[in-house]
């Protein structure tokens, strides 16, 4: 058994092959049986957007001509420290090189660009906080996007950046995805 965070594939919600997750591939495949085997998940744990070129083209030598690409960001490259509004335009350039490689290469492929999975809600981390109090520690600061503040107490303005900042993040894939008909957010 391994660490919660360490990956496992088969549990992908996009190309998982666990028919306890029915993964996109595993209801792509019962609909196309021919796209059996026809899949790959290159992304990597931690991975920030400017790896997406990479892991784009690293994609590409194992299906080379893609039906369905998925592309799922944002969440490492959020930044909390008021910079996040400038760093999007990067993001936005890293997310275009990504779809640029796949559709290059594939040019009737369809591509789902996926948002940040959820927003952060202060009755979730509340309740979260009183079945294992020992997390609350990690979820204080003064950073912007800090939970609770530096005296214990429910930042309603750590919530409000945070979900700001997704919503700039994720404007930005919109924009950059509207660039191409194949793509959807």
């Amino acid at each position: 058994t391994g660490l919660p965070s360490d990956a496992v594939p088969e549990n992908s919600w996009a190309t998982g092959t666990s028919p306890d997750v029915n993964s996109v591939y595993l209801r792509l495949v019962a609909a196309l049986p021919e796209t059996q085997g026809h899949v790959v998940n290159t992304a990597q744990g931690g991975a920030t957007s400017d790896s997406l070129p990479a892991q784009a083209t690293g994609a590409l030598l194992f299906v080379p001509v893609p039906a369905l690409a998925i592309i799922s960001t944002i969440d490492n490259d959020i930044r909390c420290d008021g910079t996040d509004p400038q760093h999007t335009t990067e993001f936005g350039k890293s997310v275009q090189a990504a779809l640029d490689a796949i559709v290059a290469a594939s040019p009737n492929v369809k591509i789902l660009v996926v948002g940040q999975l959820g927003r952060p809600r202060a009755d979730f981390v509340e309740a979260l906080v009183a079945k294992d109090p020992s997390i609350k520690s990690d979820l204080m600061g003064s950073d912007m996007c800090a939970f609770y503040d530096s005296n214990g107490k429910v930042s309603t303005k750590g919530f409000a950046n945070l979900t700001a900042i997704i919503q700039g993040y994720e404007d930005e894939e919109a924009r950059v995805c509207k660039l191409y008909p194949q793509c959807r957010t």
